[in-house]
């Protein structure tokens, strides 16, 4: 009896301790839970504080100091002209004075480029770049300027662009326009020598072993309007600009240059659309637009203008508005990215060039 006590003594005394034990682990788990959510809170306090500051240093920069003018390689109409007429809509009121754009079209960018370098460092104009201005221009002519004119501020789209044919002529393939082609000189229409329209058409045709020959216009929507009236066969066009035509069925897409197929024209009876790769033509290309100011320009003003811009960015509206044209966004549109890009484009256009004996 007496042992059977003890026992009894000792697991009530066991029992207690636990308890103990237990409400010593919840009072330490407590306080710790409580100095996470006081710390938290600091590190929330902390970022606002330090959005407050950069707010502050950012009114501070005495840029803009009047109105603002876009310079865009690209006549009014076109898919550069559009973008950059929507993002001046929104940049506007985040920089407080109004935000115009200054279409200066001509030679593939070179005109728009070099008449920017005519503005000094922390000018309130911005020049709207497009790839072909760094990456092709420079290899067939003799440009005034080189990328260290220009200080990148920020990225804003990825271009994808497709080759597409006359439907007149009946041809739905890479293979039927190699076989409609023989014996013959194949236009296809472009921005001409200089322009990345032109090089990234004329590789193609050097793989498919065509003999070929530019028909020049001024962008895309020329090179649309010289195939449909018979102009030229074949042309190079962004996939969001062709939309319409191929959708009325004005032409057909025989590729595109990207890395995967193109499902966007499956409502238009084109339920993929190949890449070149996958039709045997190793050749692929995507382009991208950003905005520059002239080099030598304050950090702060580079900074404060990348900031206006990422918040028309984050704009649901603008966002609304941009995807409807059929733009996309670049996915990281920081300097670093969009440099890294840019180099990529010059070595691969250069690459091109030197294929096709330049």
């Amino acid at each position: 009896m007496k042992k059977l006590t003890g026992m009894m003594l000792a697991a009530a005394m066991i029992v207690s301790l636990a308890a103990c034990g237990n409400k010593a682990a919840t009072e330490t788990a407590a306080p710790t839970e409580a100095a996470k959510m006081e710390e938290t809170k600091m590190e929330e306090a902390k970022k606002d504080e330090t959005k407050a500051e950069t707010k502050a240093e950012m009114s501070d920069v005495k840029w803009p100091t009047g109105p603002v003018s876009i310079f865009v390689p690209g006549k009014a109409g076109a898919n550069l002209d559009t973008k950059a007429r929507l993002v001046a809509k929104y940049l506007s009121p985040e920089l407080g004075v109004d935000v115009v754009v200054d279409n200066r079209p001509g030679a593939g960018g070179i005109t728009a480029c070099t008449q920017y370098l005519a503005e000094e460092a922390n000018s309130n104009n911005i020049e709207y770049m497009a790839a072909s201005n760094l990456a092709v221009a420079p290899i067939y002519n003799d440009c005034e300027f080189t990328a260290d004119d220009f200080v990148t501020v920020a990225g804003l789209d990825s271009v994808e662009n497709g080759l597409f044919v006359d439907a007149k002529l009946g041809i739905k393939t890479l293979e039927e326009l190699k076989a409609y082609a023989e014996g013959k000189t194949v236009k296809f229409a472009s921005a001409g020598v200089g322009n990345d329209s032109f090089l990234v058409s004329k590789i193609v045709m050097e793989e498919l072993g065509i003999t070929s020959d530019s028909v020049n216009g001024d962008g895309f929507g020329d090179a649309l309007v010289n195939v449909m009236n018979g102009s030229a066969e074949v042309c190079y066009c962004a996939l969001n600009q062709a939309s319409q035509y191929v959708e009325d069925g004005s032409i057909v897409p025989l590729a595109v240059y990207s890395e995967e197929n193109y499902t966007g024209y499956a409502d238009f009876g084109f339920a993929e659309v190949p890449t070149l790769k996958s039709a045997g033509v190793d050749v692929s290309y995507s382009t991208i637009t950003w905005f520059s100011l002239r080099a030598g320009t304050d950090q702060a003003v580079v900074e404060k203008l990348a900031a206006a811009l990422q918040k028309v960015y984050d704009n649901p509206e603008f966002q609304a508005e941009f995807t409807e044209a059929g733009f996309v966004m670049l996915p990281d549109v920081s300097t670093a990215a969009v440099s890294k890009r840019v180099d990529n484009m010059i070595a691969d256009c250069a690459a091109f060039a030197e294929k096709i004996g330049n």
